[in-house]
């Protein structure tokens, strides 16, 4: 499982450095480069998933299959069910708690919103359209992974909103998702990849749409978010319970 998160973690970052790289400038209008990281990693995906699977996908399935047939994980899989929303639930709630945000809480609510309708598409309508059939043999809506996509979706809404350290960890979360679901016997290698990247255009498009959709609905500006800046302290602290075989995780806030 480490292996197979460090490998979706060097997918995720390298199409998307020299787009992070120029978001430090004006991040309130479209630009192409908002383009390369989604562009990359579902061409990637969609290579892998369509060209590769014997070479790739097929030999990734084995190997994790075969290293919870030994035991070497602690069978944690279908956990992503629910860690998928914890990334959206940090964009919309570390500002509430006092952690400086480039958006207030009701431009994070419109952005956010605007962004998982896109997500919610991104995920329903190519299940149809490439009709792929899952690892598990369950059914024909394998491609791409919408629990990645949501994910992700999260993840880059916290990194465009709150800044590279705490983008880090709600990418982490994504990458755990996404390996989750290969490990869950779910989705192929492939069908994550291209969700990491229709997660990041579905949250750009947030972005994009955020101006137009408050001009639209006549919503007028609002600084209020929560505790306005006053420091706080959050702990985060994921821990293993060795009596029911699962992994848990505490939460400690300070004001």
């Amino acid at each position: 499982m480490r292996r197979l998160c460090l490998f979706l973690l060097l997918l995720s970052v390298l199409p998307a450095r020299a787009q992070f790289a120029l978001d430090s400038v004006g991040r309130r209008a479209f630009r192409p480069s908002q383009l390369i990281a989604p562009g990359v990693l579902v061409g990637a995906g969609m290579g892998v998933h369509y060209f590769g699977r014997e070479a790739v996908e097929i030999p990734v399935k084995d190997y994790v299959q075969e290293d919870l047939r030994r035991g070497g994980e602690m069978a944690f899989h279908d956990i992503g069910s629910y860690v998928q929303y914890v990334p959206s639930a940090m964009h919309l709630g570390l500002g509430l708690v006092g952690c400086k945000a480039s958006r207030s809480f009701l431009d994070r609510a419109i952005e956010s919103s605007v962004s998982h309708l896109v997500a919610l598409g991104l995920s329903r309508i190519p299940k149809y359209l490439f009709h792929s059939l899952r690892p598990d043999g369950g059914d024909y809506k394998s491609f791409p992974s919408g629990h990645s996509i949501l994910a992700f979706t999260g993840a880059e809404l916290v990194r465009m909103d709150y800044g590279a350290l705490w983008g880090v960890g709600a990418y982490a979360v994504g990458i755990y998702t996404a390996a989750d679901r290969i490990y869950g016997n779910r989705h192929w290698l492939g069908d994550v990849v291209a969700g990491a990247g229709l997660g990041i255009l579905a949250a750009h498009a947030g972005e994009w749409l955020l101006g137009p959709v408050k001009s639209l609905l006549g919503i007028p500006d609002s600084a209020w978010d929560g505790l306005g800046g006053r420091r706080v302290q959050v702990a985060v602290v994921p821990y293993a319970d060795p009596f029911s075989s699962s992994y848990l995780t505490g939460i400690s806030i300070q004001f």
